[in-house]
């Protein structure tokens, strides 16, 4: 299949990484593929660097004339089949290039709960150009739907995210441990984003004070970057974590970082996905996280590890303590969310059902054309 991606975000993140790594894939099983971005982005050049086919134009502003003469001339010269974009613009501007130059499957991809506005060009973009809508949740679907009642459930397709498998089931390159200089029997807690409101950092440090009462020989790693940076720094010169509370910044290893630790900690008020979840489950490390967005639907509550309510730092204290008291627990919540991972959270599985959503629907859309 020919198949173009569209991303005009100027900024390098989890959207921008999946949409690379997926590129990658499809070009691997046979495809050809074009990546559409703005011009002096890292997306263009870490597309350009591993050798995918990039298309640069700048986006201005939605239904901009000239963006959409550009694409769908670029469109229609390379016989694309198949549009995938990331964000609200790219399909107001993408999609009806797409329309103008005859491809079949135009699907906006939404990687959050973020809701849809009740506004004419949402409704026009998303029930008039797209032919089908792409989610990474069931959470998400059901965010669409609820803020937007004008969106039919059947058009929408929930397709997990999925991760590389092998680089977290081999042993790790890096002894986190040792670099950080944490004692090898020391209970170890893990965070894994960014260092922001969203996150519950607040809620991760309230906890944590909680449970070095109970466990003081426990440690804490953070790994990640963000504007709450110095407030955690504050935090621990106020009480004293000095070597129990350790900073690790951007953690390129991560499959280093899940073997190291003991339990994942992720208090978030709001995800997208939750990547770093499925990361630790693949390292059969049992993950304590918040019942909202999408975490559900990956955490097993009980099973794999545990749901708290957002904000409850008692409860995430209460939970981790029972979870490094009891090793036995540990061991079965681990197993059981690495199997579910393969089962469900795998790349390959991500890319089989992806590939099969582009052949569906490129071939129903030509032949209700031609019909």
């Amino acid at each position: 299949m020919r198949i173009l991606f569209i991303n005009s975000i100027q900024m390098f993140g989890g959207g921008e990484v999946w949409m690379l790594r997926t590129l990658r894939a499809l070009q691997k099983r046979g495809h050809e593929v074009w990546l559409c971005c703005r011009p002096d982005t890292e997306i263009a050049d870490r597309a350009a660097d591993e050798g995918l086919s990039v298309k640069l134009i700048s986006f201005r502003s939605d239904f901009d004339p000239v963006c959409i003469l550009q694409l769908a001339w670029f469109m229609w010269r390379q016989r694309i089949e198949v549009v995938l974009t990331n964000m609200d613009k790219e399909l107001r501007n993408g999609g009806i290039a797409a329309r103008l130059a005859g491809v079949p499957a135009i699907i906006p991809r939404r990687g959050s709960d973020y809701p849809l506005k009740n506004r004419w060009r949402y409704r026009f973009s998303y029930n008039v150009l797209a032919t089908r809508l792409m989610a990474n949740s069931q959470a998400t679907k059901q965010a669409l739907l609820r803020n937007a009642p004008w969106l039919e459930a059947n058009r929408i397709e929930v397709i997990y995210n999925g991760i590389d498998l092998s680089s977290f089931l081999q042993s790790a390159k890096h002894d986190l441990r040792r670099e950080l200089n944490i004692p090898p029997n020391a209970p170890l807690l893990g965070f894994v984003g960014q260092l922001d409101e969203r996150k519950g950092i607040g809620v991760l440090l309230s906890a944590f004070d909680l449970i070095l009462q109970q466990i003081p020989e426990a440690r804490l790693v953070v790994a990640g970057l963000g504007p709450l940076q110095e407030m955690i720094e504050s935090e621990m010169r106020e009480h004293q974590w000095d070597g129990r509370v350790l900073l690790a910044g951007f953690v390129e290893d991560v499959a280093a970082m899940m073997q190291a630790i003991d339990v994942l900690l992720l208090p978030s008020f709001w995800e997208g996905f939750g990547i770093v979840i499925i990361e630790a489950m693949a390292c059969s490390r049992p993950v304590i996280s918040t019942n909202t967005s999408s975490m559900p639907e990956i955490i097993a509550d009980g099973r794999t590890g545990f749901l708290i309510e957002p904000g409850d730092h008692q409860a995430l204290a209460a939970r981790t303590i029972e979870l490094l008291h009891n090793h036995q627990l540990r061991g079965q919540m681990g197993q059981a969310g690495k199997i579910k991972v393969q089962e469900n959270f795998s790349f390959e599985v991500m890319m089989a059902r992806l590939e099969d959503l582009f052949k569906r629907e490129a071939r129903r859309r030509t032949w209700l054309r031609n019909s």
